[in-house]
């Protein structure tokens, strides 16, 4: 890319920037948690995600966009090009939800020390905002591209990625897509997506009157709160995880147990502390809850016992994808005291779905409990010597200086759906975060502000240099 193209890049993000995060701050304004039990006309996944949506095309249409949606599944921004095939990005408006541990607003984003805080700013409305400004370069240069670009915003990614579906049953596949929605440099490869829900034999007694764990399955839960009707004069101090225990008083009778781990995303467990597990480890070292609670326990203990799978035998990895990781994220207590606890696997090529199943069936049955699927998806790939994914690797080299490659990834993006798509950053998992600073799907979820910059510039030059490729 010449030397005065490339000026000009510098200096269009340099004048929008201001604009860009008072933009990314209005989004984040929508609490846009999926809820389909929610929807009405025009809104299928509540209307805080049909609010989002609206800010998002507002926000494409004042740029200068052509702007259009899919009965409120998927919005679409438009720069026409001399062919009505596209080049396109896709984000989502959707969030997980909140969830405990916030020191500031999840909903209000806040500005701090060149960081964005707020529920949504690096995954995904951050990364949505910057794919608008990216296209609206076209725009502001009077570029006629060669292809259509395309920005689509999606809104049911956290939950089932039933937009994009419903999308795609009434619009044309793309030449190409990427996704601002994972790490840098190219995540051409991802893990494949198991979902489950393990139902423990019954605590009797009624002794556990509830239990709480992530508020969704992708999420490694940072906070666990379980009320027991046992008086905590009679539950003993914790010997195991002390620091991250405590035990008060409800009610004479009722006590309450709060876990505090260390969550994060589902996908990238390292560093992570899941808080039902020291839960369970509690209950397992104290014995309050009697030897008829011991099967119910166990195989609590199995699901958690890390996050490779082990302990449900399920462990196992491939050159081309790495490790499988299993997150025990959301637990619930039913009203006859059988336990419910959810796993989410990301696995690679060397197991499908099939025997995953298998081997959880014969966990939970040798616990007396049972398991049901809730969702399978095989690992998706793409060929890391295309001329796609070498553009963009290309692309991401040339502006940082280093020498990275295609990589695989656990967490499961809108890539997977299309024909002929990558994801592409901006999100860096290496980085170093403030002590307030917290990961995507955690509590204080941040976004350096120099690394979106970045990010901007490389996704115009990456819609410029993909218009330049045959397809």
């Amino acid at each position: 890319m010449d030397t005065e193209l490339m000026g000009r890049i510098e200096a269009y993000v340099d004048e929008v920037w201001e604009d860009v995060v008072a933009d990314i701050s209005s989004l984040v304004s929508h609490p846009s948690i999926a809820d389909s039990s929610a929807a009405t006309a025009g809104a299928p996944f509540g209307e805080h995600v049909r609010g989002a949506l609206d800010c998002a095309l507002s926000i494409a249409e004042r740029l200068g966009y052509t702007v259009g949606e899919d009965e409120g599944y998927v919005g679409f921004a438009d720069v026409p090009g001399e062919s009505g095939q596209q080049i396109a990005t896709i984000a989502h408006v959707d969030v997980v939800p909140a969830g405990p541990g916030w020191a500031t607003d999840p909903f209000k984003m806040e500005r701090r020390d060149g960081w964005l805080l707020g529920r949504g700013v690096i995954d995904d409305k951050g990364p949505a905002v910057l794919s608008l400004y990216a296209g609206a370069f076209l725009l502001r240069e009077n570029i006629k591209p060669r292809y259509t670009y395309r920005a689509l915003l999606g809104c049911d990614e956290e939950v089932g990625m039933s937009d994009v579906h419903h999308y795609l049953e009434h619009h044309d596949q793309p030449l190409f897509l990427f996704t601002p929605d994972a790490e840098f440099p190219v995540c051409n490869a991802e893990k494949g997506c198991f979902g489950a829900t393990f139902t423990t034999s019954s605590v009797p007694g009624g002794l556990i009157r509830s239990w709480s764990g992530a508020e969704a399955t992708n999420a490694i839960p940072g906070e666990s709160i379980i009320e027991l009707a046992i008086d905590a004069a009679d539950l003993p101090a914790p010997v195991a995880n002390a620091d991250r225990l405590q035990i008060a008083s409800v009610e004479p009778g009722v006590s309450r147990i709060v876990a505090h781990g260390i969550g994060g995303h589902a996908s990238l467990p390292e560093g992570t502390v899941n808080a039902i597990a020291l839960i369970v480890g509690y209950l397992r070292e104290s014995g309050v809850l009697g030897d008829a609670a011991a099967p119910a326990l166990d195989l609590l203990a199995q699901i958690h016992l890390d996050t490779a799978g082990t302990g449900l035998g399920i462990a196992t990895q491939s050159p081309a994808f790495g490790p499988l990781t299993c997150n025990a994220g959301t637990v619930r207590v039913l009203d006859d005291g059988r336990i419910e606890q959810t796993i989410d696997v990301r696995f690679p090529d060397s197991i499908d779905a099939d025997e995953l199943a298998r081997r959880c069936r014969e966990l939970a049955l040798s616990y007396g409990g049972a398991v049901e699927t809730s969702r399978a998806k095989p690992p998706f790939s793409v060929d890391a010597s295309s001329p796609q994914v070498q553009t963009l690797i290309d692309i991401y080299n040339g502006v940082t200086g280093r020498n990275a490659k295609p990589f695989a990834m656990g967490g499961g993006t809108y890539a997977r759906n299309f024909k002929s798509a990558v994801s592409f950053g901006p999100e860096d998992n290496q980085l170093v975060l403030p002590d307030w600073a917290g990961t995507m799907h955690g509590p204080n979820e941040a976004a350096k502000e120099s690394l979106l910059r970045e990010a901007l510039k490389m996704y115009i030059i990456a819609i410029l240099q993909l218009m330049e490729l045959d397809y």
